[in-house]
């Protein structure tokens, strides 16, 4: 086609375990094509729990306690502002995988939720978001719009020069709860994804969250790692 070079533009997702180790590798090897690097939250947690699958020491809470929020996820959104304002790239924050209710306050829950998520990544210095839902868009924008400064559509000044995250920051498994609610919850959430799948649909919501390969990979492999425990 004959293309100049660059003409093509990427954002490449960071969803697994080594990734995070190698995004100044991956920024330059990608240098005259990047735009910015994305936190690929769900991935990376199955990544995770595959890495550390035979280290009890590096089990998982349930599923549902495991957010951004959490200091090992929090370190990997941070080292990944750090890595790509460093270079002038952005730094995507990570899907809400919530859904909209028809239930007034259920909805209003979700609505709660997704702000939370959004502000935790604003607050850390992410330039732009992803959500499951369009029917979430306004919050995300809204969110987004308030924490950049005047006449700015994104957050490269925050450099975190003087943040330091350590391999162990990044390694460092989250404390909480082991439920059988949360097991049974699994095998179910498992079970109903494998059956869309094989009807053809990639994309299902399932308890208020928009399951995809990767989440219903989360709920798969803390079935095993509990097995193993």
């Amino acid at each position: 086609m004959n293309l100049p070079r660059g003409t093509v533009r990427v954002t490449c997702l960071i969803e697994t375990l080594p990734a995070v180790f190698e995004m100044d590798e991956i920024l330059f090897e990608l240098k005259d094509h990047i735009v910015g690097l994305n936190c690929g939250r769900w991935d990376y947690i199955f990544s995770y729990i595959k890495t550390f699958q035979n280290f009890p020491d590096k089990l998982l809470p349930d599923r549902y306690q495991v957010g951004m929020s959490q200091p090992f996820l929090n370190a990997y959104s941070r080292l990944l502002i750090k890595t790509c304002h460093k270079r002038g790239a952005f730094a995507m924050g990570g899907m809400a995988a919530f859904i909209p209710s028809k239930d007034p306050e259920e909805n209003q829950v979700v609505s709660e939720k997704v702000m939370a998520d959004k502000l935790l990544e604003t607050d850390n210095g992410h330039d732009g978001t992803w959500i499951a839902h369009p029917g979430l868009s306004d919050i995300a924008n809204n969110v987004f719009s308030n924490a950049f400064e005047a006449g700015n559509t994104n957050q490269l000044h925050v450099l975190r020069e003087d943040d330091e995250i350590t391999e162990e920051d990044l390694i460092t498994p989250c404390e909480g709860d082991f439920t059988e609610a949360c097991f049974r919850s699994n095998i179910r959430v498992s079970l109903r994804y494998i059956e869309s799948w094989l009807r053809g649909v990639g994309c299902v919501p399932i308890y208020g969250l928009m399951e995809d390969a990767a989440t219903a990979e989360i709920s798969r492999q803390f079935i095993m790692a509990m097995g193993k425990a």
